[in-house]
């Protein structure tokens, strides 16, 4: 069994392209393409579509791959596992996180993370929540911080995030103390797409709101930015919009996300790196739990 051969149709597939999967493994195209021939040779059937632009995996190509990302993951647990009984803690983490977390959170957490093991890398994948569990089902992720929804992987819940009203200071409602969800159907509001913030859309659905929309929009930035030239209001998590230049008004009743760490893996097959990484992002949010 060679390894290498593995990880050169991973990357390949992944990346759609032998020439990307050539310069991220640090090899030549030509490299790259012979030991994924021997792989067809020694299988006897074809692992690539070759196309025009780029390469896809064949239905068989598609059926070893799992197998193949299995092999590899094991692998590195196990080189893990000996470094550490060799008092070597070194490894490579791929961890996607939702905007407002790697904002708020992830700079002091991985500064933290940095201090403690030095020698472990940590690749960092920003996304929305539907694509977090993309992540996840493809395995380009080994954990992520977000909120989970469909429930297949395995949540390790972390905090509660309030679901707030924000404004401009010049707004009408700038003087209430607390808003009503309901306002939202008589005031310009501009709401996130689903696949942004899934949470935020749910509270408005599971009350039978429906919103004044004046805009829609994906990106978190152009929302707060629209709201503070008092284009509407909008429904946020109150992380994303801590320190920003608008104002948060508390709706008339409790409403919150949760935010965990989400993986596709129980922990005990989780590689070493990857059981750090959680525990030391568990012991930062308990310790700071009141500022979040």
């Amino acid at each position: 069994m060679d390894l290498k051969k593995h990880l050169a149709f991973i990357k390949t597939v992944e990346s759609g392209s032998l020439t990307q999967a050539a310069a991220i493994l640090n090899y030549t195209q030509p490299n790259i393409s012979q030991m994924i021939s021997k792989l067809e040779e020694e299988y006897g059937f074809p692992l690539l579509i070759r196309q025009r632009h780029g390469v896809r995996p064949t239905a068989n190509g598609l059926k070893v791959l799992h197998i193949m990302k299995e092999i590899q993951k094991n692998y590195e647990k196990l080189s893990e596992t000996v470094d550490n009984i060799n008092g070597l803690e070194r490894g490579e983490i791929r961890l996607g996180t939702v905007t407002s977390v790697a904002v708020k959170w992830l700079p002091k957490i991985l500064r933290e993370f940095n201090v403690l093991y030095p020698s472990i890398k940590v690749h960092l994948f920003e996304g929305n929540s539907t694509e977090l569990e993309e992540w996840l089902k493809d395995d380009q992720v080994d954990a992520a911080i977000g909120t989970s929804h469909s429930g297949k992987w395995h949540f390790y819940p972390l905090a509660e995030d309030p679901i707030v009203v924000v404004m401009s200071p010049q707004h009408e409602l700038a003087q209430c103390e607390t808003v009503p969800l309901h306002v939202m159907e008589s005031v310009k509001c501009i709401v996130p797409y689903p696949e942004t913030h899934f949470d935020v859309l749910k509270v408005l659905k599971e009350e039978k709101i429906t919103p004044r929309i004046a805009y829609q929009i994906r990106g978190d930035e152009a929302i707060i930015a629209m709201v503070r030239n008092n284009l509407g209001i909008s429904l946020l998590p109150q992380l994303l919009v801590n320190d920003c230049d608008v104002l948060i008004k508390r709706l008339d009743r409790y409403v919150c996300r949760q935010i965990g760490i989400l993986t596709a893996r129980a922990k005990e097959t989780q590689t070493p790196s990857v059981q750090k990484l959680i525990q030391c992002i568990k012991d930062w949010v308990a310790i700071h739990q009141a500022s979040v």
